[in-house]
């Protein structure tokens, strides 16, 4: 996994991020600490693992190939603009997004962090229990 460091701080020491949530073809989601709310927050990176290596020292994204550029770009792009749609909706089945910005050469949004157990996690137990009468 290439995610950011727990204790590695986003835009000007607002966000700590404290662990990863998980990590998908595209994206890697984290647990992080609001510092100026004292709250947590999941935060989502743009980060398509097949296209982009991550500096350890800066935390700087790096393509692997240049010939990539324009393809990711568009898809940074499609990221940032999912973000902003999805801001738009104020409904409790969709989660709220605060904030999104480029930063270490990807994007980032900032969404509310929901405790409880993964989808992943209801679905096993879904599954086990499903044939118990």
């Amino acid at each position: 996994m290439q995610g950011l460091r727990p204790g590695s701080f986003l835009r000007n020491q607002t966000y700590r991020i404290e662990k990863v949530l998980g990590q998908g073809g595209f994206g890697i989601t984290y647990l992080a600490t609001d510092m100026n709310l004292d709250r947590k927050v999941a935060i989502k990176e743009f980060f398509p693992k097949d296209y982009c290596d991550r500096n350890e020292t800066t935390s700087h994204v790096t393509l692997g190939t240049r010939s990539n550029t324009e393809f990711v770009s568009r898809l940074k792009a499609k990221f940032l603009k999912e973000a902003r749609n999805i801001a738009k909706f104020d409904h409790p089945g969709i989660i709220r997004i605060h904030a999104a910005f480029e930063e270490n050469n990807t994007a980032y949004y900032i969404m509310d962090y929901i405790e409880g157990h993964s989808l992943s996690e209801n679905h096993f137990i879904i599954e086990t229990n499903e044939g118990i009468n």
